[in-house]
């Protein structure tokens, strides 16, 4: 594909830091709750910068249907709309080219490929680390348990979540400095999505603010204002992103 590799967004140039944070996801759409975990990774001294890493294609998740090229644009514009120029919170297109989304095994597989001079630090939250040993990788052998010895984590806690105390060196908590604790919130991606899509009026119940369903309907967002950044969810308003159309529109 000629000059594919052009739309790429090289950070090599603006990039200062050595110590970088991945904080990957699929941003279907980002949230301020993300953004949280990044600004925090920031300030308590846990890398040099996060660079968001939206995923690509996942045939194995039928609930990510937004293409990539919108999920990459809201993530620039959270960042674009939430922080200053100066802070080190960038957006990586590692995967924008790639027919498949890749595994973390290969993220950071090639991000140390590209950035050698970098060192990377995947970012989970305490009720993965169980999990990662069984993360795999195509035409790889024992990804998971590969993932788990050899490359850095910083863990992030999470309610209900006891983080173990047998963690390998390769694991850091984010924990607070200086004094100053650490600020999390947990707001999910498909929360947002389910608020934004509204029921059919003979699916409507009870359990879910059903005035506020039908608010949706007449396209009122105000159910998720304030959990996306301003500028996300006027893209998301914009091109209607997560409210089913009829499917001679699709």
């Amino acid at each position: 594909m000629a000059g594919a590799s052009a739309l790429n967004i090289s950070l090599h140039d603006c990039s200062q830091g050595k110590r970088i944070a991945i904080l990957g996801g699929s941003f279907d759409p980002i949230t301020t709750g993300h953004l949280k975990v990044a600004v925090e990774i920031v300030h308590m001294r846990k890398a040099d910068e996060v660079w968001l890493v939206p995923c690509g294609v996942r045939p194995d998740k039928p609930s990510l249907r937004t293409p990539y090229m919108h999920r990459m644009l809201m993530c620039h514009l959270a960042v674009n709309t939430t922080f200053g120029s100066q802070f080190p919170i960038r957006v990586c297109d590692l995967e924008m080219h790639e027919p498949m989304a890749l595994s973390t095994y290969h993220v950071m597989e090639k991000l140390g490929q590209v950035y050698p001079q970098k060192q990377f630090f995947f970012v989970v939250g305490a009720d993965l680390i169980s999990e990662i040993k069984k993360w795999d990788a195509p035409n790889v052998p024992d990804a998971g348990e590969r993932l788990y010895a050899n490359s850095n984590f910083l863990v992030m806690e999470r309610p209900g979540y006891d983080i173990p105390p047998d963690l390998p060196a390769n694991f850091t908590l984010v924990t607070g400095v200086a004094g100053a604790n650490v600020v999390t919130e947990d707001t999910a991606s498909s929360e947002i999505r389910r608020r934004i899509k509204p029921l059919v009026p003979e699916r409507q119940t009870n359990n879910f603010a059903e005035t506020e369903r039908s608010f949706l309907q007449l396209g009122d967002y105000s159910m998720v204002d304030g959990l996306l950044p301003p500028a996300v969810l006027a893209h998301v308003i914009r091109y209607q992103l997560y409210v089913d159309k009829p499917t001679h529109l699709k």
